[in-house]
């Protein structure tokens, strides 16, 4: 891999680290005012990623995601460094915590489509499984320090300290996104950026065969997953007694688990056949999720949690790289806001069920009702023929089939 890559994948990890720590501090704050508050931080957090995340692909297909990049971590630095200020001067209240997710999911509605494409600026088609995987990689091991890191500092630096950690991660992404200069140039997209441009990118990436199959799949396993993860945590930990550390280890439990994968994909890529990869990871899920429903103590929670990333990253180290390479070059980042707005929508219907079902019930039922809705993927991947033929050999290959 090109220097330049690799050195974006080392700030990955400590710009990661510093937003994760973030978030999991903002959820845990959240939960100390109950699951509705839990729920809203979430919505906030993912709405502007389906209200503006189609014209965020379209200004990186216009700007070059580099750019895009760089502007984006400066807004992260300042939305950390606001709120580092305004929590030293009086208490998080609910209404700042709303304000702050809502900021901090506009700037992602941009700066997501940039960072998903950004890898196949370095490399050509037949290495972009191992370069996505590398990326992968590193935000899991980030992923996987944050969440028993955020439990840890928030009790001892307040909520004001872990934002000023992640001010230093974005100083320390901006700095290698000025250095690094792709080998790969980008051609702008002049007609990116208006409603024929948006809707043209969105028409493509329907007509394009395999990719609708494959958008359905992530909208399910992202629908199932995330919410579960980032709602049910801290309350399934608060509901059975246990403390903010020993809910951040289970946080980090199913980004362990994606280490274990990611660390195999990141060496030896993914396979000829990718469409195996997409049916076995959401039946992996379920189970984790349904392990989790039923876990008496924090570290069985953990377990399960290990298997659930475990199934995550197998999914998805073979469903990006094929969806990917399916997109026209003058589209990428357009092809990449759609696959990130079928990640997104489900979460807007799933994250306030989670905290009505919650609500009226317990945890389990709603961990259950998320394995459920995994395993509806798998038999996506099973019942379609044009997707099976996606996932071939030719197109784990570099070679994209014909629209």
């Amino acid at each position: 891999m090109p220097r330049g890559f690799n050195a974006w994948v080392v700030a990955t990890v400590g710009a990661d680290l510093g937003s994760g720590v973030l978030a999991f501090s903002l959820a845990w704050v959240a939960s100390g005012h109950g699951p509705a508050l839990v729920s809203a931080v979430l919505t906030l957090t993912v709405a502007p990623s389906v209200l503006f995340g189609l014209l965020g692909g379209a200004v990186a297909d216009r700007f070059g995601p580099r750019r895009v990049m760089i502007v984006c971590t400066c807004a992260f630095m300042s939305i950390s460094a606001v709120l580092a200020l305004t929590v030293t001067v009086r208490p998080m209240s609910p209404v700042a915590l709303v304000v702050a997710a809502a900021a901090i999911g506009t700037v992602s509605a941009f700066h997501r489509p940039a960072v998903g494409v950004f890898p196949r600026m370095f490399v050509v088609d037949a290495e972009l499984g191992a370069a996505m995987a590398r990326v992968g990689m590193a935000s899991q091991v980030a992923g996987a320090i944050a969440p028993p890191l955020g439990g840890i500092l928030v009790g001892v630096i307040a909520l004001s300290g872990v934002a000023w950690i992640d001010v230093v991660g974005c100083i320390c992404m901006v700095m290698v996104l000025l250095a690094v200069r792709p080998p790969i140039a980008s051609s702008p997209a002049m007609e990116a950026v208006s409603v024929r441009g948006i809707l043209r990118g969105i028409a493509t990436a329907g007509e394009t065969r395999g990719a609708p199959a494959l958008l359905a799949c992530v909208a399910l396993v992202a629908g199932a997953v995330i919410p579960s993860m980032v709602v049910g945590i801290p309350l399934v930990a608060r509901e059975r007694g246990w403390t903010a550390a020993e809910a951040g280890l289970i946080e980090a439990g199913w980004i362990a688990g994606g280490l274990l994968a990611g660390a195999w994909f990141s060496w030896r890529g993914t396979s000829a056949r990718a469409w195996r990869g997409i049916a076995i990871g959401p039946v992996l899920v379920a189970c984790g999720l349904a392990a989790l429903a039923v876990s008496p103590s924090w570290t069985s929670a953990a377990g399960g949690t290990g298997i659930i990333g475990f199934g995550v990253v197998i999914f998805t180290a073979h469903v990006f790289p094929t969806y990917v390479r399916l997109a026209p070059a003058s589209m990428l980042s357009r092809f990449q806001s759609v696959l990130i707005l079928a990640q997104r929508a489900p979460q807007l219907v799933v994250t306030p069920l989670i905290g009505i079902l919650i609500g009226f019930t317990t945890t389990g039922p709603a961990f259950l009702c998320g394995a459920v809705v995994a395993l509806v993927a798998t038999v996506v991947v099973a019942a379609n023929k044009t997707l099976r033929a996606v996932g071939s050999a030719s197109v784990a290959g570099g070679v994209s089939p014909a629209p």
